[in-house]
């Protein structure tokens, strides 16, 4: 069965309504997540701090080689080198990264429902960045995630 509620419908439904049809079909964690933080309090060029529930969550149905990126944040003390990141996979073309970032960031966008299109889970470390010779293209860098979000992932990698 699926049902189809359109957000301007949703939102003539009380408050009350609207919790109770999110806590049935998102879970009683989604709301907890979204009560945590206050409208607006995403910040620019701050990663989220996920929790086991928003992990478990985001992990759910994620590509392998997703999760094994993801993993090499847990192994590394939630700070990896672009190079290293790319290695994890094989890959060499640094575009696969951008896919990467992309795809776990709508993931996580979508899971807390944020319209204004703030979080993100990977931060990049602007200071590491390392130019070719002309300034053109970076060659290296490092990508990080927050502390709670690297106790999370390693919470999940151990009993996985």
């Amino acid at each position: 069965m699926r049902l189809v509620i359109e957000a301007s419908d949703f939102r003539r439904l009380s408050t009350d309504t609207q919790k109770e049809l999110i806590r049935h079909f998102a879970g009683r964690s989604f709301l907890e997540a979204r009560n945590g933080r206050r409208r607006g309090q995403y910040e620019w060029r701050e990663p989220i701090d996920l929790n086991h529930d928003l992990t478990m969550q985001l992990m759910h149905g994620l590509a392998d080689n997703h999760r094994r990126r993801l993993e090499a944040f847990a192994r590394n003390n939630g700070r990896i080198a672009m190079k290293q990141l790319l290695k994890v996979t094989g890959d060499k073309d640094s575009k696969v990264l951008s896919y990467f970032q992309s795809v776990v960031t709508r993931k996580l966008r979508r899971i807390l429902g944020d319209s204004e299109k703030k979080t993100f889970l990977i931060g990049w470390d602007y200071a590491s960045t390392k130019w070719n010779k002309k300034h053109t293209e970076i060659i290296d860098g490092d990508y990080y995630v927050t502390n709670k979000t690297l106790s999370a992932l390693k919470a999940f990698f151990r009993s996985a």
